[in-house]
């Protein structure tokens, strides 16, 4: 296994799960993918440090702005266009957020097994030499809105 590919891979606490994730600007998401087996089907999430970044992503829009300042930083991802975003509530991921930009990031586990906390992930993920420990979160998932509809998916 060639380990250097997972070099822009991080694993990091959040307000909410531990996650693994790798910024947007690296173009290589598929590594998420591949590391979570994951199915290409099911999106993931692009964290952002302010309402100004996720300004950056062609699916942001309007009313995604309002439901912004209502909600973040916090618990909540916010589907717009078929892509979520979220502003997590934790000082120093909002830091690194600013300083690597946005990124896709999602539950450290493998998809379908239950959530795992720091030290478990970096077990199951010894590939991923990045670790960020922020604090402990709340280990419940953020809760999902649907921006067109309003929707709360979860």
């Amino acid at each position: 296994m060639d380990l250097k590919k997972y070099d822009d891979l991080f694993i990091t606490t959040t307000d909410t799960l531990v996650g693994i994730g790798i910024p947007v600007k690296c173009n290589k998401i598929e590594l998420l993918y591949e590391i979570k087996k994951r199915n290409l089907e099911k999106k993931i999430i692009i964290l952002v440090s302010s309402i100004n970044q996720a300004r950056q992503f062609e699916e942001w829009n309007q009313q995604a702005e309002e439901l912004a300042k209502k909600y973040w930083p916090g618990n909540t991802t916010l589907i717009v266009n078929e892509q979520g975003f979220r502003m997590p509530n934790q000082k120093g991921l909002l830091n690194l957020l600013e300083k690597e930009g946005p990124c896709w990031v999602t539950s450290a586990n493998i998809s379908g097994e239950k959530s795992l906390d720091l030290e478990e992930a970096k077990k199951k993920f010894f590939m991923i030499k990045k670790v960020y420990n922020f604090g402990v979160g709340s280990n419940i998932p953020s809760k999902i809105i649907r921006v067109e509809t309003l929707e709360e998916l979860r």
